[in-house]
């Protein structure tokens, strides 16, 4: 019933896969109209992420994330969690390290690095191999893998290693529901 200007103005505000969900679930032709509304940077983000399945990893991730070099001392891995006030609680709870040529080579959790010597380098703390998917992984692979290894979060790479995003755990949770599920009454 909002008028364009007003969705936009709403979604603008929003996490770019959030968003994207939101503009999914608009009649077709407003789709276009709406995108167009929204300000440069996250019109690039949302429309990056409706081009993948939405029960793909690629339609569930989001584009928050921390990946630093694995030379980074733990303290200065802490300073940027600290920092990163524009990121999702949700994916700060893991940071990723990365080589000289920017591929994923390792997962630290928070606790780690809180617990770390502040001198250790995020490569000693981070868990070296970590799982991973490609943006094509479907939803159930996904459960299963965030399932048996315990994950928040899980890193979604391409073809090189990149990181392009991460699905945390609490966008599994939902994508798993049904789509009525806040209709239900209350647990007893």
């Amino acid at each position: 019933d909002r008028t364009d200007p007003e969705i936009a103005g709403v979604l603008a505000r929003m996490r770019a896969d959030d968003a994207a969900d939101a503009i999914a679930d608009l009649p077709q032709d407003r789709r276009e109209p709406v995108l167009n509304l929204l300000p440069a940077g996250q019109r690039t983000k949302v429309t990056a992420l409706l081009g993948y399945n939405p029960t793909s990893a690629g339609g569930l991730m989001s584009l928050d994330f921390l990946a630093l070099p694995r030379d980074t001392p733990a303290a200065a891995v802490l300073e940027r969690v600290r920092t990163a006030h524009a990121l999702q609680p949700e994916a700060l709870a893991t940071v990723f390290s990365l080589n000289n040529r920017g591929r994923l080579r390792g997962a630290a959790s928070l606790v780690a690095l809180i617990q770390a010597d502040p001198e250790a380098l995020l490569r000693t703390v981070a868990d070296s191999n970590p799982i991973r998917v490609h943006p094509n992984t479907d939803l159930i692979d996904i459960t299963l893998l965030m399932t048996d290894y315990n994950l928040l979060n899980l890193p979604v790479v391409d073809d090189d290693d990149h990181i392009i995003g991460v699905i945390t755990v609490d966008d599994v949770l939902e994508s798993s529901l049904p789509r009525n599920w806040r209709a239900r009454g209350g647990a007893s």
